[in-house]
């Protein structure tokens, strides 16, 4: 939207080591047609405040719907069906430098990890293997995507770990809707509790797909209660009504997330900044570790 452009100039004055897109990226809503989206990507590359933004910050990204395929729509499980899938997938590989895409050739997709200092990401591809919400046992990451994050998990020794979903953790964020993980209860729930099973400390949701800048959290019986960070809107016209369970939400203007990280803090620390177009600092959230850890047996 050309009079929101220059929000990359005011996201690049922070010199960030990393952007994370989680979706949405460009809005193509058509996978069919490989020279439409070829056209909606160069629209958005050939603008110059986003072409300065993209040389200055190691950029990330994954997908939604808007950029996968149509509004609210999905892959299903098998790898080559619909036949658009492969194409589509070729297409944003060619558009965003990730460090690598899913399980390759062999299984395709947008997921992958990379660590800055001591936090770990992990970005999920919430699209390609995702079947309907109506199934008797839905998934929205695949059974191949499912067991790499939880061993990625696992494994990880980093003081924070985010996970990067492009659509909701929390319930709540889309009433009536199945498309976020409120659609998948099981296999959240399935996430949630490997994370108390194998007592895995500090870990972060973060999601977009709302047109606002929220902060949720996430109550839980055995483990330590989950926080969720959620920005969305960078440059689109279009507004999504605030949610009253959030803790916080941000709405009038475009907006995006900052997160910093203290790990060398005697109780290290994550500051969520929601920051509008225009410069201005709207809400400021941090959690300890200490809050993000389970408690000795």
């Amino acid at each position: 939207t050309p009079q929101y452009e220059r929000m990359w100039n005011t996201i690049a004055a922070y010199n960030l080591p990393a952007f994370l897109f989680l979706g949405d990226n460009v809005y193509v809503d058509n996978p069919t047609r490989p020279a439409v989206q070829q056209y909606c990507y160069y629209r958005r590359q050939s603008r110059p405040e986003f072409r300065n933004f993209a040389a200055s910050s190691a950029i990330y990204a994954i997908w939604d719907d808007h950029d996968f395929t149509t509004n609210d729509g999905r892959g299903g499980p098998k790898i080559n069906e619909p036949a658009w899938k492969i194409p589509v997938w070729r297409l944003f590989k060619n558009n965003w430098n990730n460090p690598y895409y899913g399980g390759g050739e062999n299984q395709p997709g947008c997921w992958f990890d990379f660590s800055i200092g001591d936090v770990d990401f992990f970005m999920l591809d919430c699209r390609f293997y995702r079947t309907s919400p109506r199934d008797r046992n839905p998934s929205m990451l695949g059974p191949v995507q499912k067991k790499w994050l939880l061993a990625k998990l696992k494994a990880s020794t980093a003081t924070f770990k985010v996970l990067a979903s492009s659509v909701p953790w929390a319930f709540g964020t889309k009433p009536g809707s199945r498309d976020t993980w409120e659609g998948y209860k099981k296999e959240r729930e399935d996430i949630f509790s490997f994370l108390e099973e194998n007592r895995i400390d500090g870990v972060i949701l973060l999601s977009a797909d709302r047109h606002r800048s929220d902060v949720w959290k996430i109550d839980r019986a055995r483990g330590y209660d989950l926080y969720e960070f959620e920005s969305s809107k960078l440059t689109n016209i279009h507004t999504h009504r605030l949610m009253p369970a959030a803790l916080f939400g941000y709405n009038k203007k475009c907006s995006f997330g900052l997160l910093a990280f203290d790990t060398t803090a005697s109780d290290p620390i994550v500051t969520y900044k929601i920051i509008n177009i225009d410069n201005e600092l709207i809400h400021t959230f941090s959690l300890s570790k200490n809050r993000l850890t389970h408690k000795r047996q």
